[in-house]
């Protein structure tokens, strides 16, 4: 079976969400689920784009920076710009759900708008709505639930003008999002969402050197017992267990190249040895590397 794996770019921002940019929407269509990833589960990560999943069969755990939610077949969640989050399979059985992202241009307008000024840019500077999850049994969640089910039936319909559609309802939504964060406390900084960050940047740079904890803790300025007891907080892995999936996602393209052994996979990714990166691999990936390569070849 070959199974989707997120692209992110090396500060670990995922790769391939924005749209267009003459319209800097995506989703709707065909749902997505969570068995077509490595382990039922895709990883912690972040964009500039902000997203809404509706979950239409099944459940998952979904995780918005600390925050961990169970999300059943009706639920959805808002997670805005730049919001850690992942998302992982509650047991056997799989959840099929859709993702939409878009860019809070779409809400603003032109650079320096009042609209941004006023309403967009405060929300994100100060994380005043960093994530809220809808659940279809909360009478107060329901307005946000009919309206994101209004936004998927017309990415998914792109009858003529729908744009124009969906720029409403994601001006809807976002004034229904600041009217319920309106007048709530102003939420602390958190050294530990930016310390993740940072951590997983500097894993997606240098994956294929020896990092140890105490250098990426050394790289967050944590002590190295705060340091992973943030990261397994945040990213619900050790710092050690996301560094070894790391490695072995980078790996598979490598494995498609047959001018490259096994071996020089290893070296290339980070691995002690083949040995050793076999012993890992077989871990994430229910079977050897050079299982992997027959598959692909």
């Amino acid at each position: 079976m070959g199974y989707s794996k997120l692209k992110v770019d090396k500060s670990g921002l995922e790769l391939g969400t924005r749209g267009s940019w003459a319209f800097p929407v995506t989703g709707g269509g065909k749902a997505g689920t969570l068995s077509h990833y490595e382990g039922g589960r895709f990883e912690c990560h972040f964009h500039a784009e902000a997203e809404m999943t509706l979950i239409e069969e099944g459940e998952m755990y979904y995780q918005a920076n600390e925050k961990i939610f169970l999300l059943r077949a009706g639920d959805g969640i808002f997670v805005n710009s730049n919001v850690m989050h992942a998302g992982w399979l509650t047991g056997n059985a799989d959840c099929r759900y859709y993702p939409m992202n878009f860019s809070t241009v779409m809400v603003s307008g032109h650079k320096n708008s009042r609209i941004e000024q006023a309403l967009v840019e405060p929300v994100l500077r100060d994380n005043l709505i960093p994530f809220v999850a809808f659940f279809a049994n909360n009478e107060a969640d329901r307005p946000f639930l009919e309206l994101l089910h209004e936004y998927r039936e017309l990415l998914t319909k792109k009858e003529e003008g729908y744009e124009l559609l969906v720029k409403a309802a994601l001006c809807r939504l976002w004034y229904m999002l600041y009217n319920r964060a309106k007048g709530a406390e102003m939420p602390c900084p958190d050294r530990g969402v930016t310390a993740v960050k940072k951590a997983i940047t500097y894993m997606e740079e240098h994956y294929a050197e020896r990092l140890t904890l105490e250098s990426l803790a050394e790289v967050c300025c944590f002590s190295r017992s705060e340091f992973c007891r943030i990261f397994r907080r945040y990213t619900g892995r050790t710092p050690f267990s996301y560094l070894q999936h790391l490695r072995v996602r980078r790996s598979l393209p490598l494995l498609a190249d047959p001018a490259l052994s096994v071996t020089e996979v290893a070296e290339r990714t980070g691995f002690a040895g083949a040995s050793y990166y076999a012993e890992v691999f077989r871990r994430y990936m229910n079977l050897s590397p050079l299982q992997y390569r027959k598959q692909k070849l």
